[in-house]
């Protein structure tokens, strides 16, 4: 495999969002359309050489590395045989846009289940495995169309635990693989929404981990990839880094309102997790400081304000689907020229 020496490694980072992840796929979609308008339009496993992702960022990174047939002992990556990805974009759009509400199945006593969530999990997650297993079957981290680094938490060691597919080197010859499934699942497993992830490698060696959602530490994980691919590809010199948010809130957490609050209010879904939101908003923040400042790098950053959009990460309703397909059509305006830019750099 080449060293990435005289060419611009290009990577894809996805964020962590729900069923917000559904902005993302959208413009993902617009951007393979504007690629076959020029002439150019190819899987985006072939474009991109390491794709990043969190929670639902997760589950599209791994739907665009999904191969069609399995890899049967060869590597593209290193002159195999070419193999097709299984799944298009409207098909990962088709993930959340559709398929949503089994993830986050609707109920009449939504507010009752909000409370719920105070003392267990919000839902089974019966529904969720079922459309992974679905998805992904029996395919496998090591066989993906292109390196995968998805991002999870270990509540066991109090460790980031990164699942990763990447090439076959002598001191990464102990990477653990994982089903394609499990490792959507367990980069998911969002703490008060789901339970964590209890997986195994493959092959089973007895081994557990208990993981919980990447977004806990990474909900945007472009800095991790960056670093990561600088580790697969120690002799490139440029870098492209596109990095997809999933909206940002409109609005924040005033003194007035938070001045008196305790635990229960700092956790609460009906206040939009206000802990959860600022920690993820300033590690986003953060990640988008370093990867603009760094040499030899080229990033672009796609997300936009939900002005128009109230949707929670697990409101998978046709009423938040749309608005989320509004949100997606407006972010891609405000981002017309990073766009038409990535487009020639593809």
């Amino acid at each position: 495999m080449s060293d990435g020496s005289g060419r611009v490694v290009k990577i894809l980072s996805i964020d962590g969002g729900g069923i917000r992840g559904l902005i993302p796929a959208l413009v993902l979609r617009e951007i393979e359309r504007r690629l076959g308008e020029a002439g150019r339009a190819r899987p985006f496993a072939s474009i991109f050489d390491l794709i990043a992702g969190t929670s639902s960022g997760a589950l599209i990174a791994l739907g665009l590395a999904l191969p069609a047939t399995p890899a049967r002992g060869s590597d593209p990556r290193i002159g195999g045989p070419a193999r097709e990805p299984a799944l298009s974009m409207n098909d990962i759009v088709d993930f959340f846009a559709r398929r949503g509400h089994e993830i986050f199945p609707p109920s009449l006593g939504r507010k009752l289940r909000t409370t719920v969530q105070a003392f267990r999990h919000k839902y089974d997650g019966l529904g969720f495995e079922k459309v992974l297993a679905e998805t992904f079957g029996e395919a496998t981290l090591k066989d993906a169309l292109t390196n995968l680094l998805i991002t999870s938490f270990d509540s066991e060691s109090l460790e980031p635990c990164c699942l990763k597919n990447r090439p076959y080197r002598p001191e990464w010859a102990d990477d653990d693989n994982f089903y394609m499934r499990d490792a959507a699942r367990a980069s998911s497993a969002a703490p008060t929404f789901f339970s964590p992830g209890l997986i195994s490698p493959v092959p089973d060696n007895g081994t557990k981990f208990c993981l919980i959602d990447g977004s806990i530490f990474a909900n945007n994980p472009a800095l991790l990839a960056y670093i990561e691919a600088t580790k697969i590809f120690p002799e490139a010199e440029e870098f492209m880094v596109l990095s997809l948010g999933t909206g940002d809130d409109p609005y924040g957490f005033p003194y007035e309102e938070i001045a008196k609050w305790g635990f229960i209010e700092w956790i609460n879904p009906m206040k939009r997790l206000p802990l959860w939101s600022m920690m993820s908003a300033g590690q986003n923040a953060s990640v988008n400081h370093m990867l603009g400042r760094i040499a030899g790098v080229r990033y672009f950053r796609i997300s936009g304000t939900l002005e128009c959009c109230n949707a929670g990460m697990d409101d998978a309703s046709p009423a938040a689907v749309s608005d989320l397909r509004g949100a997606a059509e407006d972010i891609i305006r405000s981002h017309e020229a990073d766009i038409e830019s990535l487009v020639h750099m593809l």
